[in-house]
């Protein structure tokens, strides 16, 4: 039992490689261009990005991806269902926690090397309400002081949560085909229409928003383990041709 964890975490850790390395190549040949374009173009080598979005969209596709790549090599090669499910949650988490760590130190690096102290320059987004100042941001940890750790923590947290729901997607599309797959989408899709529609989703995020902390990131990493668990339901019943 012990041999076949370590064999499915070596065999994830050996399927993500590459990946990771294009990924990564990608993400961090943009940075130099940025920066050799603001160099080069506008004579300053203050640079504003984010990696962190980048990371959680990667996160929701490799939660997908994992299922079709790995799970029936895994099984055929005598890897019960249950190694191949602790395989894949350990997996995971060393998956986010790595994206985390070095897209955050990657941000504080270049921030302390090219960032800049200016009002509003770092700033992406922006928040407007009636009657309220409008509050720009470039992170979420922007609310709570950004500093590197809580940084870590809300980047994980998504991270892993995006990578738990991506993995339940892959697996309804595994088990139930192309109609099972879009009909649970369309389930979800029309299940959030309905909540904004009548309010109550709406409301929901309104009170998450107002009464948001980093408890609720620690909480969202919660259900992130809670939907990794429910997705043994479906590991348990998947066949392999």
């Amino acid at each position: 039992m012990q041999n076949q964890l370590k064999g499915g975490l070596y065999y994830l850790t050996a399927d993500i490689r590459r990946t990771l390395v294009i990924f990564w190549s990608i993400l961090l040949g943009l940075l130099l261009v940025s920066f050799l374009t603001n160099v080069i173009f506008f004579g300053t080598t203050f640079i504003t990005y984010e990696l962190s979005f980048p990371t959680y969209v990667f996160a929701a596709i490799i939660g997908q991806i994992t299922v079709q790549r790995t799970i029936p090599h895994l099984i055929k090669m005598g890897s019960t269902r249950l190694n191949v499910f602790k395989s894949i949650g350990t997996y995971f988490f060393g998956l986010a926690l790595f994206n985390t760590v070095l897209a955050n130190t990657v941000h504080s690096v270049t921030m302390y090397l090219f960032g800049s102290t200016e009002s509003g320059q770092s700033s992406t987004f922006s928040i407007a309400a009636a009657g309220e100042q409008t509050r720009t941001f470039n992170h979420i940890a922007d609310f709570f002081g950004n500093v590197w750790w809580s940084r870590m923590l809300i980047d994980f947290s998504i991270s892993y949560l995006l990578l738990a729901c991506g993995f339940i997607l892959g697996l309804v599309f595994y088990r139930f085909g192309i109609i099972g797959g879009f009909a649970f989408l369309a389930a979800l899709v029309f299940t959030f229409i309905l909540g904004m529609t009548q309010g109550w989703l709406l409301q929901f995020f309104i009170d998450v928003f107002q009464n948001i902390s980093l408890l609720f990131f620690v909480q969202l990493f919660l259900v992130g383990i809670v939907i990794y668990l429910v997705s043994f339901v479906l590991i348990r019943r998947i066949s392999v041709s």
